[in-house]
């Protein structure tokens, strides 16, 4: 059955075709970096009622477009040029692929009738893309435009959702077409997750008959668990088993972090009680994620031997890592109904593993604790404690608040210390590019509107990158208060000269103290720099009451890194 969002006309062109299928898949928003050709933005604009958000630089305006997919699994747009703009989509696509978005990239390509000519900024660009796409091609024919656009949406949201690539031939956008596209668009791929598929009965049964035996059992939730909307599932079946719950990064908010199962973020950037946790179970339920070298810390936690069961939808993850007792192809949200379903039938209610879980909560008491005495002095040598600032962003976001935080260290602050306080996806991370979530936090704010206050986390080294992006957040009222903690340097590389290499060489890793909140205003937008713990949660207030993006610049120690396991042997490691 499909939803018709459109009629015949004979002297449509791709572009007007182009913008009627972006528009009936739901797109309040296309995302760009204008350049030659103009007739989809002018087409989606000024007749089909979307949304043209142009950006200062292709790999911002794509993550912007990347944090809204994410947010609300639709298939999200994103138009460039081709030539140059098309050569900075890599860098653009990357963190969509890590992090399984749904976003579309679509860009011209040489005309057909100059294309090998010499013609001006000339590539051959599609094959930049199939290493980082679900799904990377050109149009074939102008009359192909509607059946191919549905084929990529069809490939960024079903299964595991993962970015595509589209590239037109720049001549064709206004080329009238000779027969009438079929405009429509599938109801079952409007937006992710698509397709659900249940894993098999036996193998659940299996799952639970495996749990049934184990003395210390503790249960590992993935970015799948968040990629299919799981966590109230998630949470259903920690407490219908009374077992403890880590999750990975990318799994954060698969369980509210003050729920007494919690135990917090497992792997290279985590909590030490999640690890330990993991490191002493018997067994492990893992449900949606890759049991990745950064979620088990190079596969340290879980140890070798202990006994896993594996259900996720990549069926490529599976035994990939580990040796897995039971290895199973499903979606997370239908995994877990089916485990707890299960596990009612099966009579398993927790009570045999009950001492086990109380002593994990203790541990996670005991970590609070820890956590509480390493935030209590506020500076350290002259600037602000990281750990401090930590808690009081901790003390001022709501469960409702959305928090965007770049890669490195500031992924492992948002990941370790920040108290999810609600399951859901109220954490937003770069998967691994530096500088994605100063532009990512303006397209997330897009996506969840005025009702909900974003956050942002960017070290000074990854604000660096985006910076002018203040105008097109300015431009389009996006209220965002950035949190730039700046420690006048790249502290993660700092560090790893001073503790691993025990070399320094300032010249890799610092720079210049710049006053950004000094640039933030003069671009117009509020700007407020922090040096003292009692100007922090004033400054924030302010931010917010100025109804502009925003920038609060804390001055903070690189002395002090956040919960990283590479630093474990130097003693860095508190906690």
């Amino acid at each position: 059955m499909s939803t018709p969002a459109g009629n015949s006309d004979t002297k449509m062109t791709v572009s007007r075709a182009l913008a009627k299928m972006i528009r009936a898949y739901g797109a309040e928003y296309v995302f760009t970096l204008t350049g030659a050709p103009q007739n989809p933005h002018i087409d989606l604009q000024n007749h089909e009622g979307v949304k043209v958000v142009l950006g200062r630089s292709e790999r911002s305006i794509l993550a912007m477009a990347d944090a809204y997919a994410r947010l609300t699994g639709k298939p999200t747009f994103g138009l460039v040029q081709f030539g140059p703009g098309a050569t900075y989509l890599p860098a653009s696509i990357i963190d969509a692929f890590w992090a399984s978005s749904p976003l579309i990239s679509i860009s011209g390509s040489t005309t057909t009738n100059t294309r090998h000519r010499y013609e001006y900024q000339e590539l051959e660009q599609t094959s930049m893309f199939p290493a980082i796409t679900k799904w990377a091609g050109d149009l074939p024919e102008p009359e192909r435009i509607a059946d191919v656009v549905r084929t990529v949406v069809r490939a960024t949201v079903s299964g595991v959702p993962g970015p595509t690539y589209l590239g037109i031939p720049a001549n064709w956008f206004g080329k009238p077409l000779a027969t009438a596209p079929d405009i429509y668009a599938e109801p079952a791929f409007m937006k992710t997750p698509a397709c659900r598929v249940a894993p098999l009965a036996p193998d659940v049964e299996r799952a639970i008959a495996l749990l049934s035996s184990a003395e210390k059992p503790v249960m590992i939730a993935g970015g799948g668990v968040i990629l299919s909307g799981a966590w109230a599932e998630l949470t259903a079946l920690a407490e219908a088993l009374n077992i403890p719950v880590v999750t990975t990064m990318a799994g954060k908010g698969s369980i509210a972090e003050t729920h007494p199962l919690s135990v917090g973020a497992c792997g290279r950037y985590s909590r030490k009680v999640a690890n330990d946790t993991l490191g002493a179970a018997d067994f492990v339920l893992a449900v949606g994620t890759k049991l990745s070298s950064m979620g088990t810390n190079v596969f340290q936690y879980p140890r070798k031997g202990t006994k896993i069961a594996h259900f996720d939808l990549d069926p490529n993850s599976l035994g990939r890592t580990y040796r897995e007792e039971l290895s199973a192809v499903g979606d997370a949200r239908e995994a877990l109904v089916m485990l707890r379903e299960a596990a009612i039938a099966a009579k398993v209610n927790g009570s045999r593993w009950a001492a086990w879980t109380k002593q994990v909560q203790g541990s996670v008491a005991a970590w609070l604790v820890d956590l509480e005495r390493e935030s209590r002095e506020p500076m350290y040598e002259g600037r602000l404690n990281p750990y401090h600032i930590m808690r009081l962003i901790d003390q001022h976001v709501g469960p409702d608040d959305l928090v965007v935080a770049d890669t490195g260290y500031m992924a492992a602050w948002a990941s370790t210390v920040l108290q999810q306080k609600k399951a859901g996806r109220n954490t937003l991370r770069a998967a691994g590019s530096l500088g994605w979530a100063f532009p990512a936090a303006f397209g997330a704010k897009l996506a969840v509107g005025p009702k909900r206050r974003v956050f942002a986390l960017n070290g000074d080294g990854g604000a660096g990158y985006h910076f002018t992006e203040l105008e097109t957040a300015l431009r389009m009222k996006t209220p965002v208060i950035h949190i730039v903690l700046n420690n006048c340097s790249l502290a993660f590389e700092y560090h790893v000269q001073k503790y691993v290499h025990e070399e320094m060489c300032p010249e890799a890793s610092e720079f210049l103290d710049v006053q950004f909140a000094d640039v933030a205003r003069a671009f117009g937008a509020f700007g407020e720099r922090v040096t003292t713990p009692e100007q922090f949660i004033p400054a924030l207030r302010r931010a917010e009451e100025s109804g502009k993006a925003a920038i609060v610049e804390v001055a903070i120690s690189r002395e002090l890194p956040p919960p990283v396991t590479r630093y474990e042997a130097a003693g860095l490691r508190k906690v």
